[in-house]
């Protein structure tokens, strides 16, 4: 194994307008979405987008938009969402695909994870690995990813035509401050980190059964790529950029330039680039889903340019005022224009979180506490659902249900039907901890959960858990708070 120091960076500030939420209100990465939209109707997990009989739910892909002559932007059924956007794996119909975090040494002292892959018929997690015996200890495995080619944080797996595509890239740490500080395995091996000395972004394809693993794209040296990707009939959208540095004593400011919306046809392997995201604009737009021809764009406005020092500023009051000054506001993007559309707007001195479905944008605000429908299209904005008598943090969209959680933030989950309003409230959490479950995969009427740990108490409060318990729920059970969980036989620690 190359012999390499993988660098662990230590945020300094706070990440600025990373999640779909505004002020104090903001909670950990656990079971946490974000804005994306597209045929799986923006739930912010890995969907297969079909109903029980097949059909897109809720008309997530927007109005169906024909591609161009020129091979432009749309396709039949407009964008959808692939990867990113706090997804954890990906999923078809059939099952649900991760890549471990933990690499493990192999028979010849290399690291590597594996893929591992949960079928819903049988309930049962297996190494993507057709061998029947095989040690799942070699790079000859298929379900065997060498760490210095696949970094288990950063890669990126997502399904396209019946094909399961793994995009190997580095983190994208744009718009934050960090410190370095070097990290060696218990054992005294060192780990690698896979473009750290700038190798580029790299497309992988296979079988959906892992065979036939093939390199089929690699993107230009130098360029970082976003961490989503977004698909239409024919290839894949992705957002590449320059990264740039600038270090003031201990720390050092992550910056960008030269951001650009790039196509890439996977019949053809051919890249074209769509537009600029240079925007002449204070603030840094970030991209947050999608839905027929275009983007869906959401940034922290404040009102003028801000310095690196005033954005992670050890005084958390200083910070606190400029952040409650400022506005959160939402855009679109067009696609086949280029034109750049400010939709919505709401002040940063509440809490407030968004999500979307399709063409319309779901914000909750503490302001009056309601929630909001807002028509990406128009601006139009009618309450949704409103004389709450507390805040609602908004996660995803879960079929025709917004999934959030209320302002004491204890670990249940309430829906909001975005039909009719209504709110309701499910008691379930995690059965070992009663914390919150955690949401990975939507098929069909299903919905793929943690709803168990295997964990171990440290004595001072923390655990260690060493297995994630899978489960399959239908969305009625799930809304209505029945524990009908059809489990899954795990063999993996599910993470």
């Amino acid at each position: 194994m190359k012999k390499k120091i993988l660098t662990i960076f230590l945020a300094a500030g706070m990440m600025v307008s990373l999640t779909a939420c505004g002020g104090p209100g903001s909670v950990d990465a656990q079971g946490s979405g974000g804005i994306v939209s597209g045929t799986d109707g923006g739930t912010g997990l890995n969907t297969d987008g079909a109903g029980e009989d097949g059909a897109v739910e809720n008309g997530g892909t927007g109005s169906g938009i024909s591609a161009p002559a020129d091979g432009g932007t749309g396709s039949e059924g407009g964008l959808r969402p692939l990867a990113g956007f706090n997804r954890e794996g990906c999923n078809t119909a059939e099952g649900y695909y991760y890549l471990c975090a933990h690499p493990e040494k192999l028979s010849d002292g290399n690291y590597g994870s594996h893929l591992m892959y949960m079928d819903f018929a049988s309930q049962q997690e297996v190494y993507l690995c057709s061998n029947a015996g095989c040690s799942h200890d070699t790079v000859e495995c298929s379900s065997v990813l060498l760490y210095d080619e696949f970094p288990s944080y950063t890669t990126l797996l997502f399904v396209h035509g019946n094909q399961l595509y793994l995009l190997s890239k580095d983190n994208d740490y744009d718009g934050s401050s960090f410190s370095s500080v070097s990290y060696v395995e218990d054992g005294g091996e060192t780990l690698g980190s896979a473009g750290d000395d700038g190798a580029p972004a790299v497309l992988y394809r296979s079988n959906l059964d892992g065979t036939n693993r093939e390199k089929v794209y690699t993107f230009t040296s130098g360029l970082m790529l976003e961490d989503f990707v977004l698909g239409d009939e024919n290839g894949i959208y992705v957002a590449t950029k320059k990264l740039t540095t600038e270090k003031n004593g201990t720390y050092t400011y992550y910056n960008s330039s030269e951001r650009q919306l790039l196509y890439l046809d996977l019949v053809k392997m051919e890249e074209r680039e769509i537009c600029s995201m240079d925007f002449e604009e204070s603030f840094f737009w970030w991209v947050k889903g999608c839905y027929a021809n275009k983007l869906i764009l959401e940034g922290t406005d404040y009102g003028r340019e801000v310095s690196y020092e005033e954005l992670f500023d050890d005084d958390e009051d200083k910070y606190k005022e400029l952040y409650e000054n400022s506005e959160e506001v939402y855009a679109t993007l067009d696609l086949n224009s280029g034109q750049l559309n400010r939709v919505y707007s709401i002040s940063n001195r509440k809490w407030n979180s968004a999500v979307a479905e399709g063409g319309v944008l779901y914000v909750s605000t503490a302001v009056d506490n309601s929630v909001k429908a807002v028509d990406l299209d128009t601006g139009e904005a009618r309450v949704l659902c409103g004389g709450m008598d507390q805040y609602y943090y908004l996660f995803d969209i879960i079929g025709s249900k917004i999934r959030c959680e209320n302002e004491t933030f204890e670990g249940t989950f309430s829906y909001i039907d975005v039909n009719t309003g209504e709110l309701l409230h499910s008691s379930l959490v995690n059965k070992s901890l009663g914390w919150r479950l955690e949401f990975r995969a939507v098929s069909g009427s299903d919905v793929l959960v943690i709803y168990d740990y295997e964990a171990t108490p440290n004595g001072d409060g923390s655990y260690e858990i060493t297995r994630y318990q899978y489960g399959l729920i239908t969305q009625e059970d799930l809304f209505a708070g029945r524990e009908n969980y059809r489990t899954i036989h795990m063999i993996k620690e599910g993470w």
